[in-house]
């Protein structure tokens, strides 16, 4: 199996999760006007673990989570799972789309419908309920759309059959991080793929930046765009023009639609 999970945790209804947070929330308003919004974020995981546990109920905490493609393996970490209800603990001055998009994340790695983002570091408690409105089939059906696409190398025919089995794998609306470290390890690890490149301008080498090299003089991006794509090439071709290689594949993960583009140098 490629993702292996610790617990099997059953669905839970809207009538027990409003028992369930009842009493978390309960406690993490308690717990902030004890101890304050300043210590670590593991700090309040245990105090609050052990307050629940105290009440009866059935909690876990840093449940691991793999995910397996090949020799390539990460581990992720549920913070609090509460009578199988999910939390993810932040100490963070404010809540950005960045923690949805983690907690989600965990949500469609774990298989479950909720997931609750908890925030000890703002003024006051800050708690975000979301929903995974995807069950697993669904996510194992990506439309592959090659806007533009031009295998170039042979690497690139490589890169695009990886994709297509970590999708069959993985499914897609995962974090671009992973997908993008396991590419990364197919085309030979940090060492191999990782490579800083010049910058010119029209006279002189401005400095370097960080490329993923699938192949000799060819470079791939990966996003996780739904919408400013048009923007954003624009931004990948500025960076893409000035830079030594040749070819740069980007690969954006629109939900269901993996979108694949080439883009070409600008005519001077």
């Amino acid at each position: 199996m490629p993702i292996h999970r610790t617990l099997n945790l059953p669905a839970i209804t809207d009538a027990e999760f409003a028992r369930i947070d009842k009493a978390v929330m309960g406690h993490a308003y308690d717990i902030q006007n004890r101890m304050g919004r300043l210590f670590d974020e593991r700090i309040y995981e245990n105090e609050l673990a052990e307050r629940l546990r105290a009440d009866g109920f059935e909690v876990f905490s840093q449940i691991p989570v793999q995910v397996v493609h090949g020799s390539f393996s990460k581990t992720y970490y549920l913070d609090l799972i509460v009578n199988g209800m999910v939390y993810e603990l932040k100490v963070v001055e404010t809540l950005h789309n960045s923690h949805k998009a983690q907690a989600l994340h965990y949500a469609m790695l774990q298989g479950v419908r909720l997931v609750k983002l908890l925030n000890f570091g703002a003024d006051r408690i800050q708690g975000d309920l979301l929903k995974n409105l995807l069950d697993e089939s669904e996510r194992h059906h990506p439309v592959l759309q090659k806007c533009g696409w031009k295998p170039q190398t042979p690497g690139c025919e490589r890169l695009v059959e990886h994709l297509r089995i970590l999708l069959n794998d993985w499914g897609t609306h995962l974090c671009a991080t992973l997908y993008n470290e396991a590419l990364i390890h197919h085309f030979g690890g940090e060492p191999q793929c990782l490579k800083r490149v010049d910058v010119r301008s029209a006279t002189s080498v401005l400095g370097s930046h960080l490329v993923q090299m699938h192949a000799p003089n060819a470079t791939f991006h990966v996003t996780t765009l739904s919408q400013g794509q048009t923007s954003y090439q624009r931004q990948l071709q500025h960076v893409f023009d000035r830079i030594p290689p040749q070819v740069m594949q980007w690969i954006n993960l629109n939900h269901a639609s993996v979108e694949i583009t080439t883009l070409s140098k600008t005519e001077k």
